[in-house]
């Protein structure tokens, strides 16, 4: 007979097995073969991301529902991921929705209500969307008009930024919430571009920040710059999916980057404080545009202290720093932090695109 204190103990450990401090967020645009590569996975592509977390044992949960578990610190099961869509575009509803409903797998999509309003051919219907919660997804804010939001007009003064920036996102949580019913508290960044007062203001309003930068979500991640790992053509082979969907979160206590966004060629430094984890620190390695390598100063052991160089790390645009560790206790598993930095031209004026 095997003793109560036995089972119990067996039940204990395998209830820590089966949980976990982290998830994985994925972002996909169009899931199509005709539209943009830069923005899309082809139906069978996406059909290979799924089948891969099936076999595999992934747990799929709502992006609401990974949000609130890790601002709780309450466990997750192993190996959580959420599905996430930016701007409703049609090939979600024709093609992603079918294939997600048929697993019973939550998803969310975030809309820019004014492409829906204005009845743009590539973007879906009220109707459609309704249609999405009724199979299971859920909405999210991605504002009204899907434009570079952290960026000041000419002439505008920072109190008229604050209020075009703040009544774009509201005039997108009144539009969905009139025709779904639904007041989301999650807004995904245009473009995945965000600034310090641009969090400031999701903040005030009540929104969770979800970005685009790679990276795990964790009990230290910031809630008003949420990673997701982006999937697109050129990025979304079998093996960096499953690099991605088994990521972990580095253990980053505190990050000293100063300017949220900077002109090109300005010379700056990133420093990071690690917590201890089950990583490698001495490997701890980051990367620039193009996977260009950075020098990195470790400045103290514990806490593990590394300053990163980033000078020149690419031209001006939309810019990552990414950061990786090895995990010790699984081969081929890695600990990450993404950055981002928006550079602007030399002489300070926004980039294109």
């Amino acid at each position: 007979m095997i003793a109560r204190g036995a089972i119990l103990a067996g039940c204990l450990w395998l209830s820590a097995a089966l949980a976990d401090d982290h998830a994985v967020v994925l972002i996909y645009h169009h899931v199509s073969a005709d539209t943009p590569a830069a923005t899309s996975v082809t139906p069978a592509v996406f059909d290979r991301h799924l089948d891969y977390l099936d076999a595999n044992g992934f747990t799929v949960w709502p992006l609401s529902r990974v949000i609130d578990a890790v601002a709780a610190r309450e466990a997750l099961p192993r190996n959580t991921v959420a599905i996430t869509f930016d701007d409703a575009y049609r090939s979600v509803y024709t093609e992603a929705l079918p294939r997600l409903r048929r697993r019973g797998w939550p998803f969310t999509v975030f809309v820019n209500s004014e492409a829906v309003d204005r009845g743009y051919a590539s973007t879906m219907s009220w109707e459609q969307i309704r249609g999405l919660l009724e199979a299971g997804g859920e909405i999210g804010n991605h504002s009204h008009t899907h434009d570079h939001l952290v960026r000041r007009h000419a002439g505008e003064s920072e109190a008229d930024w604050r209020r075009r920036a703040t009544r774009d996102i509201e005039t997108a949580a009144a539009r969905i919430e009139a025709e779904t019913g639904i007041r989301s508290r999650l807004f995904a960044y245009p473009y995945g571009e965000y600034s310090e007062p641009l969090k400031n203001i999701v903040r005030e309003l009540g929104y969770r920040g979800i970005a685009q930068q790679s990276g795990a979500v964790g009990y230290l991640t910031d809630l008003l710059a949420v990673p997701r790992f982006p999937l697109a053509r050129g990025y979304d082979d079998l093996e960096r999916f499953a690099t991605g969907v088994n990521a972990r979160p580095l253990p980053v206590r505190a990050v000293d980057v100063g300017a949220s966004s900077r002109r090109a060629g300005d010379i700056e430094r990133l420093r990071l404080v690690l917590d201890a984890g089950d990583y490698r620190p001495r490997q701890l390695a980051c990367y620039g545009a193009g996977g260009k390598a950075l020098p990195v100063e470790r400045r103290a052991d514990e806490p593990f202290e590394v300053v990163i160089d980033v000078t020149g790390i690419g031209r001006p645009g939309r810019n990552k720093v990414n950061c990786t560790a090895p995990a010790i206790d699984e081969p081929g598993a890695w600990f990450w932090y993404s950055h981002q930095w928006l550079l602007r031209n030399p002489d300070g004026s926004w980039y294109e695109g």
